[in-house]
């Protein structure tokens, strides 16, 4: 009886994980380049049980069994546990702003990579400086400028350019003047030959494979190993391109995710439900052996 408490009690735990994942992933919905958990829960190893032999005294049980030996009588899974929650770095849909400092990666075109026998997809990404100094990486390729003249996310951390240095626009230039390539070229004065100058590269990095990334929070991912920008020497872009005047909505599905967390609050109730029923058969045990004692 008591094993069928832990089994109830840890697939409460594991669809409160799994609702605490749906919860975040549909509160960012509408944050740009978000990209949602995927929650992944695994049965406990089964437990093999065996049917107790009263001991022979001659060496055998009669039906070829051994002495001290327990036949296998069946198998049970003793419970579920969220085990880790899975990055999905699919592609957002694309929505025009017309925003000249509004940038979104496409890299829907990059091919597939063999990682240690499956096919992963790789990933492309902003290179922006955290606060520690460190580079970080992300999606939500909705920049301004600052007081200083400096490319930020909305958070405040600084772009970096393919020099690996912040993005810096000087001489009052207007954020209306600038135009940004499929490549990341940012160039002031587009339409005017004679005043045409070119600000920098937006770095941007492709990461083969992106469930390395160890997510940093605001929106921001960190890895331990240095990931190289495609215009570092001997990179290359393998097809990922840059499209000025869009955003990359979240590839959240909310009504996906609010169908997900009505299921996992059912499944919570019904373990509940289990709990519920041993606790009362429990009650019952301990009243019987109370008055019969």
């Amino acid at each position: 009886m008591l094993r069928g408490l832990n089994t109830a009690a840890s697939g409460m735990f594991s669809l409160e994980r799994k609702q605490e994942a749906l919860t975040n992933n549909l509160a960012n919905a509408q944050t740009p380049g978000f990209k949602k958990d995927d929650p992944i829960l695994r049965a406990f190893p089964n437990h093999l049980l065996e049917r107790i032999r009263d001991f022979n005294q001659n060496g055998t049980t009669g039906t070829g069994q051994v002495s001290g030996q327990y036949p296998p009588n069946n198998e049970i899974a003793s419970g579920v546990y969220t085990q880790e929650r899975i990055a999905n770095f699919s592609q957002g849909t694309f929505v025009q702003t017309s925003g000249a400092l509004d940038l979104a990666i496409e890299d829907s075109s990059i091919p597939y990579q063999t990682i240690n026998g499956r096919l992963v997809k790789p990933a492309g990404f902003f290179a922006v400086q955290m606060a520690d100094g460190t580079v970080g990486y992300t999606r939500n390729g909705k920049f301004d400028l600052d007081s200083n003249g400096n490319l930020v996310t909305p958070e405040g951390y600084r772009v970096l350019g393919t020099n690996h240095q912040p993005i810096r626009i000087t001489d009052s230039i207007a954020k209306e003047d600038l135009q940004i390539d499929t490549q990341g070229n940012i160039l002031a004065y587009a339409n005017d030959p004679a005043r045409t100058r070119n600000i920098g590269q937006i770095g941007m990095v492709v990461v083969q494979n992106p469930h390395n990334l160890i997510r940093r929070g605001e929106n921001l991912y960190g890895s331990d190993n240095a990931i190289p920008f495609v215009t570092d020497p001997g990179s290359t872009n393998p097809g990922m391109l840059l499209h000025q005047g869009f955003i990359e909505q979240s590839n959240v599905d909310a009504g996906q995710t609010m169908a997900d967390m009505m299921v996992t609050i059912r499944g919570y109730e019904a373990n509940q439900k289990v709990i519920n029923a041993y606790d009362q058969s429990l009650q019952q045990l301990y009243s019987v052996g109370k008055v019969n004692g």
